[in-house]
């Protein structure tokens, strides 16, 4: 028998109802089904066949993070705005899901990326990253010097806010909104881009999601040291400074979707930009 996990964002799903909802139509059809929240994740052991997860693109992007390791496919339901990582609205709620449960679908895998940074002469695990990394300046201070190297060699140095190390996942997310290109979800790549460089002819760069990503904080002033942070898809990580370092590779395991829509990503990349301007 099928075996669903059910991933609620409760600020989403005020007291869970359509979790509940969700949970009752499964066990109408005989398939088993848990309900957990951030509070109350998946666990690790746990054998799930489909994480069902209620939210917007972040709910997804925790949730991928927790079910990393334990190569669960997910489908997501659209409780927020607009939804890029999401599949199903929640006006099309079952007649989506039916064919997710007649597994008229295919799955879709995504890299991640990990990173650990060197920072004040230590090393620590950052974790991963579905969407980004970014390593930008400290609240609004200066514009920051950032070195970038490739497989130990030097790709570029970005006098800049900071600098965009992303998924092709997240290339529609900040990266887009820096001037990055868009990249289909499945490629197996990563993309570098400046945050307003100060400089005209500094633009992204792909490189494979094989290579080995090294960002070096730099020193913009003679006698003082750059001021930086480090996130993960929006949540800081830590602080940094002139001579740390962060480094970036594809993690070992990938994110694993569901699709339903035949359109494809380009189709719900117009629908959901267009809807934005819109609004």
């Amino acid at each position: 028998m099928d075996r669903f996990c059910i991933i609620v964002n409760h600020e989403k799903d005020t007291g869970y109802t359509t979790a509940n909802q969700i949970k009752k139509y499964l066990e109408e059809k005989n398939i088993y089904s848990e309900i957990f929240d951030e509070s109350n994740p998946v666990p690790a052991e746990a054998e799930f066949e489909t994480a069902v997860v209620l939210g917007g693109d972040g709910t997804m992007i925790r949730a991928a993070k927790s079910l990393n390791e334990t190569d669960i496919p997910m489908i997501g339901i659209n409780m927020g705005t607009l939804g890029f990582l999401t599949e199903i609205e929640k006006n099309n709620l079952f007649t989506e899901l039916d064919k997710v449960l007649r597994k008229d679908t295919v799955i879709q895998e995504r890299i991640a990326l990990r990173g650990t940074a060197g920072i004040s002469g230590s090393e620590r695990d950052l974790g991963l990253a579905v969407n980004d990394f970014i390593i930008g300046k400290r609240g609004f201070g200066k514009i920051i010097t950032i070195n970038v190297y490739v497989n130990d060699q030097t790709a570029d140095e970005y006098v800049a806010d900071g600098v965009i190390i992303s998924t092709p996942t997240g290339s529609t997310a900040y990266n887009l909104s820096a001037g990055g290109p868009i990249l289909s979800p499945e490629m197996q790549a990563i993309i570098i881009t400046p945050i307003c460089p100060h400089s005209l002819n500094k633009r992204s760069i792909v490189v494979s999601a094989s290579d080995r990503i090294c960002v070096k904080v730099g020193r913009t002033r003679e006698h003082t040291d750059d001021l930086a942070t480090v996130s993960a898809d929006g949540t800081l990580l830590t602080k940094a400074e002139t001579g740390d370092t962060i480094n970036i590779v594809m993690a070992e395991h990938q994110v694993k979707i569901i699709q339903i829509e035949q359109d494809g990503f380009f189709h719900r990349m117009r629908d959901k930009l267009n809807r934005c301007e819109k609004e």
